[in-house]
């Protein structure tokens, strides 16, 4: 490796998640929600200059908390731990290549749920368990034979496909009932942190 991935600074930990990717030791995906996350968070903390700081001088969890207490109210919980995962994850991976170059081991990745489910529409057909029929709304819902259950699709606002499995005679009292749940389910909108449009596709958390 050459440049600056042996400075155990900022800019050597970004130069090192390249590195990273042009090997095929990590899916790109990975890397650059890595990337985001630890730009962010070193922006936020030490301002645009931050390549010379020596990452392994601090204790992430101490320096994550500096970063959510400078960021506070201002981004989703969620946004908040993904970045926390992120960061730990990449700065974990660099200072164990920094303490033994020769002997370091590369990082283990999981197919992301998106791969997943790919590679599921490639397995071989199985026999039909459920069959179409058409819901009062006029929408085409799956009757799941074997436990009697049926599939009914709901448009949400965002424009994705919510898709609800329910018996075919819903009990009155059971409907108001998952309306109360559904309700407990619903937030008002928050700012949230940029984040990588892969969105940690492909990595082990």
């Amino acid at each position: 490796m050459a440049g600056q991935i042996g400075s155990g600074t900022a800019d050597g930990l970004m130069e090192f998640l390249d590195y990273m990717v042009k090997s095929g030791y990590a899916p790109v995906g990975a890397m650059n929600a890595w990337k985001s996350a630890t730009k962010q968070v070193f922006v936020k903390v030490e301002g645009e200059d931050f390549g010379t700081v020596d990452v392994r001088s601090f204790d992430p969890d101490e320096y994550l908390d500096r970063f959510e207490t400078i960021v506070m109210g201002r981004y989703k919980r969620e946004s908040l731990d993904a970045y926390r995962v992120r960061f730990r994850k990449a700065i974990g991976a660099y200072r164990e290549y920094l303490a033994d170059p020769k002997n370091w081991k590369r990082p283990t990745f999981r197919a992301s749920s998106r791969q997943r489910r790919v590679a599921n529409s490639d397995s071989p057909a199985t026999p039909a368990t459920s069959a179409a029929t058409r819901t009062s709304n006029g929408t085409s819902a799956k009757v799941e034979s074997d436990q009697g259950l049926i599939d009914y699709p709901f448009p949400l606002r965002s424009g994705q496909m919510a898709q609800l499995r329910l018996p075919a005679r819903l009990d009155k009292t059971d409907a108001e009932r998952l309306g109360a749940f559904l309700r407990t389910l619903s937030f008002e909108p928050q700012g949230q942190l940029p984040s990588s449009t892969s969105d940690d596709e492909g990595s082990d958390e």
